[in-house]
């Protein structure tokens, strides 16, 4: 995975999180192990760029228009079909690791159509 990648798959991550505007203590045990796992490789500093993207995803999450343009600027950093299934199996498992409510429910099928090549 790229950097800008990397960053775009935070940037998802942290706008997944105001689906439910509810943040379960096993949703946050996975987005560490996420930001651990995938690394990070940029000289901008890895903290500061999980605060901004938290505070861009809550300005984002204010309005259905401005979530689904957010997840479909974020998503076009993906542009093949095994980058797109990586991100939806990711973004899924957080999701589903305390329930899968249907407003969860209702992100994750906007982000499926932000990566037709998922499927």
């Amino acid at each position: 995975m790229t950097q800008p990648q990397r960053e775009a798959l935070f940037d998802l991550l942290a706008l997944s999180i105001y689906a439910d505007a509810h943040i379960s203590l096993a949703e946050e045990d996975l987005l560490q192990q996420t930001f651990v796992k995938k690394g990070w490789k940029s000289d901008y500093p890895k903290n500061l760029f999980i605060e901004e993207s938290f505070a861009r995803a809550r300005e984002a999450a204010e309005s259905d228009e401005t979530v689904f343009d957010y997840l479909n600027e974020s998503a076009a950093a993906f542009t093949t079909k095994a980058s797109q299934k990586e991100v939806c199996e990711i973004v899924e498992k957080i999701l589903e690791s305390d329930g899968m409510t249907a407003e969860e429910n209702e992100f994750f099928n906007l982000l499926t159509q932000s990566l037709p090549r998922a499927k």
